[in-house]
């Protein structure tokens, strides 16, 4: 059959270049081999332009989340945070002198992560210090029994994953709400947080065995404060200071959480807005249809595409990379460490007649990314997001004869330090030091993906095709 001539934008390769695969051509023929394909196949690429998205959906994640390493209390990025805190009072002459008690006082004490805010690699200049009026909501659930044994195995059985999902239904038993004055400073990273009275009146109930869970909200923040864990070397601790009858000395009752848990809660506007939230998983599900795509492909090879022969399956080519071009908009957006950060991305595909999320592998353009930067990033001053989409496309292709559409994820990543690095990974330098090209902590960001939906979106196949005279 004649080849025709392309309406659409169609450029051609013979071969693909080392600087796409970062390897030679025996590394290409290698790749071929493993896919089961010729090596005398030749990778051609098609550019096709102006493609509509038909549909895309925010899903905002609000699942609970471990504490045990760290914690996020307070509002950024339309997110707000609260913490929960497990704690278990075992000590039946410790409830009889605080009943006995003239005055008792309780406190939180946290250990802000310092290097969050004070590390030069994450933020332009220092951070600290701090100072704000914080208004808190001090929430608590009690509960106790009469037997010490029975009480701390049963504590010991409660699995860790249903507390979490349970914290989304906190129920509180009594809550009060106070201001405090945060103040963080270079050599003082500590918070000291005052425990309302009527837990400890409440807790004078309490015989021989007591479970605190303690909730605190802090919806009106002026920002987010990063404290560490339960499971660190800098864990929170609950004192209750208190002076026994009869006696002329206070004593004092520490207890560290057992476990404790991150909420989260959206706090947009407009919930159908296309945002997404860093730090989470907030996930952006695009669809976009296939009629264009397979159009080009077939005014590109000049035959019948899509293949409908057999069972369907078209493997007259492969498809070696796949890129997809959106339009961004970085002003929309807002975020704590004002680094660019990573969009990953994965696609759906057919297994075993269901559907299933692959996710895509990010090939390194290294001398794009030693001149240019990472092209997959947002907040990198950028007006295009460049993402790949291999196995995705591959099966579209592929399997394109039962009509289906492409349809993909994408939600934000770490941030990420030196945008410039072809590695894509913290690595070993041969000085034995370690090059961080990622930050170890997530940014609470948030960024409007509106530009994709309303403008159209590019795409570019590398394609390894055994057809005719190609």
């Amino acid at each position: 059959m004649t080849k025709k001539h392309p309406l659409l934008l169609l450029s051609l390769a013979l071969f693909l270049m080392s600087c796409i695969f970062d390897s030679d051509e025996t590394g290409l023929n290698s790749w071929l081999s493993d896919q089961g394909l010729p090596v005398n196949y030749k990778v051609e690429t098609v550019v096709i332009n102006d493609i509509d998205i038909e549909s895309s959906r925010v899903y905002m994640d609000s699942t609970p989340r471990s504490g045990d390493v760290y914690t996020v209390l307070g509002r950024v990025s339309n997110l707000s945070h609260e913490v929960v805190y497990d704690m278990a009072f075992m000590d039946s002459a410790f409830f009889a002198n605080l009943r006995s008690s003239d005055s008792a006082s309780a406190m939180l004490s946290l250990n802000l992560i310092k290097t969050f805010y004070s590390t030069k690699e994450a933020f332009p200049k220092d951070s600290l210090p701090i100072a704000e009026e914080m208004p808190i909501t001090v929430s608590w659930i009690l509960s106790g029994g009469s037997n010490k044994k029975s009480y701390v195995d049963s504590l010991g059985k409660s699995d860790d994953s249903l507390w979490y999902k349970q914290l989304k239904d906190f129920e509180a038993d009594n809550s009060a709400d106070t201001v405090f004055s945060i103040k963080f400073s270079k050599t003082d990273s500590s918070l000291y947080l005052h425990i309302p009275d009527d837990i400890l009146e409440d807790m004078k109930a309490m015989k021989k065995t007591c479970r605190l869970q303690l909730k605190l909200s802090a919806p009106n923040s002026a920002r987010a404060y990063h404290f560490y864990g339960s499971q660190t070397g800098y864990v929170p601790v609950f004192r209750v200071e208190y002076k026994p009858k009869g006696e002329s000395k206070s004593k004092i009752r520490s207890v560290v959480p057992f476990r404790v848990g991150t909420l989260f809660h959206n706090m947009e506007s407009d919930p159908q807005a296309l945002i997404l939230h860093g730090g989470i998983l907030d996930s952006l599900i695009i669809e976009i249809p296939s009629d264009k795509i397979l159009k080009a492909l077939s005014e590109f090879y000049g035959d019948e595409f899509p293949y409908e022969e057999g069972d369907g399956n078209d493997v007259r080519q492969a498809v070696v990379m796949a890129q997809f071009s959106f339009i961004v908009d970085d002003s929309k957006g807002s975020q704590e460490m004002a680094r660019p950060i990573q969009v990953v991305v994965g696609s759906y595909v057919d297994s075993l007649g269901e559907e299933h999320r692959q996710m895509e592998y990010y090939k390194i353009n290294r001398e794009y990314v030693s001149s240019q930067g990472h092209p997959n990033m947002v907040f990198n001053g950028k007006d295009t997001l460049k993402l790949q989409v291999t196995y995705g496309m591959r099966e579209l292709i592929n399997r394109a004869s039962d009509g289906r559409n492409f349809k993909m994820m994408m939600r934000m990543g770490y941030p990420v330090l030196q945008v410039k690095d072809p590695t894509y990974s913290n690595y070993i330098t041969k000085d034995n030091d370690t090059s961080y090209v990622f930050a170890s902590n997530f940014d609470y960001a948030r960024y409007d993906f509106s530009s994709i939906a309303s403008n159209p979106v590019s795409l570019k196949l590398w394609l390894a095709t055994n057809r005719g005279d190609k």
